[in-house]
């Protein structure tokens, strides 16, 4: 029943387009990278306008578990959801209760008053449901993934950290008429520029200064003040690699066939995880990131013999070069985007190439000038480069033949690119 609920619930929500488009978490065509592009795309421009970006990062505190009954039951109203489906949620929340148990004793049985259950299906829409109306009143940028929020503006005068702690102020005000709390010992201030004396101020929730950092992990993700990827680097190859030795340990007697599969499985992804966002381009974190592959060559051989080369396991393995892996998932995501497969679009200064040109792509786009390395090779204008030289035609219809079609391509290319 509970997904029958749901069914309708969201076509109820698609067909009068309710979500906000701000929130990419738990939504069809949406996810933590559209969120990640869509944000990081923002920032990278603003440094290569050599303007600074003060980005707030929020973090409720146990949001799921706070959402208040009557609360949640009144904005379903408000959004449409009543008669018989209202009834059933409202029956599938009521007359649930709680017990502690310690050492095989337990506490007396309380009622639950608020939270959506989590770890059922309807929680999640619930949940968005439930703050969707959390940007009423705000002027500057905000960005939501379920309950991971940021908010971010960007910084020309004094006026626009007023602007943005005015903001601050209305969502505290917003979380408390609502009864949700932010943990505002999670909550962080990032200043992105690369400007050598940054702007400083200091933001306040409930009283209590946000703490600045100079990096800060969002969404899996290690972001720094200037945009550069080495921390973030530096800790995925620190655990693809970790992963790698305890694979070694306990598979070391087993199969070629099953330990390529292990790496594939278990440690390239934690190399190429949200890769179209933070696609490096120095030779540092590229030779970095390609080494985890070539010890998890060797471990699969089971040859660390220095006489020995890598580069012929490699090929016998049929494993893609890393970085030609890397641009394939962001032309990838480019094609998803072009083609509105997923919910974000292209942003503005994204345009046609209207002028005759010999590029094999029949749909082609103005390369985007930049002055800085960090935009420069940034999602967009990275990728249209890599897009550009893709023989891309109408006949290409889905996801899969777009990746046979354009690895080729990436292949020829000058990875470096």
């Amino acid at each position: 029943m509970e997904h029958i609920i749901l069914s309708h619930v969201s076509k109820h929500l698609a067909y009068h387009d309710i979500l906000i488009n701000k929130q990419h978490g738990f939504r069809k065509l949406f996810s933590c990278e559209t969120q990640l592009i869509t944000a990081i795309n923002d920032w990278a421009k603003s440094i290569n306008q050599k303007k600074q970006t003060d980005v707030i990062l929020l973090d409720f505190s146990k949001a799921f578990d706070s959402v208040p009954h009557l609360r949640l039951m009144s904005k379903l109203d408000h959004y449409g959801i009543r008669g018989l489906s209202a009834n059933w949620i409202k029956a599938f929340l009521s007359n649930r209760s709680q017990v502690v148990s310690v050492n095989g004793s337990h506490s007396h049985p309380q009622p639950v008053i608020s939270g959506v259950p989590q770890g059922t299906i309807l929680a999640p829409v619930l949940f968005l449901l439930y703050i969707n109306d959390i940007s009423e009143n705000i002027k500057s940028q905000i960005r939501l993934f379920a309950d991971d929020g940021i908010i971010y503006r960007e910084i020309n005068n004094d006026q626009d950290h007023v602007t943005l702690q005015e903001d601050l102020d209305n969502l505290n005000n917003w979380a408390n008429k609502w009864q949700l709390n932010f943990n505002f010992s999670k909550c962080y201030h990032l200043g992105i520029t690369n400007k050598r004396v940054p702007e400083t101020y200091s933001y306040m929730m409930n009283n209590q200064i946000i703490s600045r950092v100079s990096s800060t992990k969002y969404l899996g993700i290690t972001i720094n003040h200037n945009l550069n990827w080495n921390k973030h680097c530096d800790i995925i190859c620190s655990k693809a690699n970790s992963t790698l030795g305890l694979l070694r340990r306990i598979l070391g007697e087993c199969s070629a066939a099953v330990k390529s599969r292990a790496y594939t499985s278990l440690v390239r992804p934690q190399l190429e995880y949200a890769s179209t966002v933070w696609n490096p381009y120095t030779k540092r974190n590229i030779n970095k990131i390609e080494m985890v592959q070539r010890r998890a060559a060797r471990f699969v051989f089971n040859d660390y013999s220095r006489a020995s080369h890598v580069s012929p396991m490699i090929d016998h393995l049929g494993w893609d070069n890393l970085q030609q892996r890397r641009l394939l998932h962001q032309t990838t995501m480019f094609y998803k985007i072009h083609q509105g497969l997923v919910g974000i679009s292209l942003p503005d200064d994204v345009c046609p190439l209207t002028r005759a040109s010999r590029l094999p792509n029949i749909c082609p786009y103005r390369q985007i000038q930049s002055c800085v390395n960090v935009y420069k090779f940034s999602f967009y204008p990275r990728t249209i480069v890599t897009w550009n030289h893709i023989p891309f035609n109408n006949l290409c219809q889905s996801t899969p033949s777009f990746k046979t079609l354009a690895m080729p391509s990436i292949k020829s290319l000058n990875v470096a690119n």
